[in-house]
């Protein structure tokens, strides 16, 4: 998945680990706008690990990094 800083949001919630990760960064009060690519693309990676781990389906396919 290749991200672009115009629709960073709206490709975060196409997915359901990109969620995840956009809820923590809203959680922690945090400009989606301000955060570097490169740390929303680890932030993904760790996410998706983390559900590769626990077992927990991604049903859509929209993460190619995962």
């Amino acid at each position: 998945m290749v991200f672009s800083p115009d629709n960073i949001e709206q490709q975060l919630l196409e997915s359901a680990a990109g969620q995840a990760v956009y809820d923590s960064l809203i959680q922690a009060n945090v400009n989606i706008n301000t955060v570097s690519l490169e740390l929303v693309k680890q932030m993904l990676v760790a996410e998706c690990q983390f559900r590769k781990l626990m077992r927990i389906s991604d049903s859509s396919h929209a993460l190619a990094i995962c």
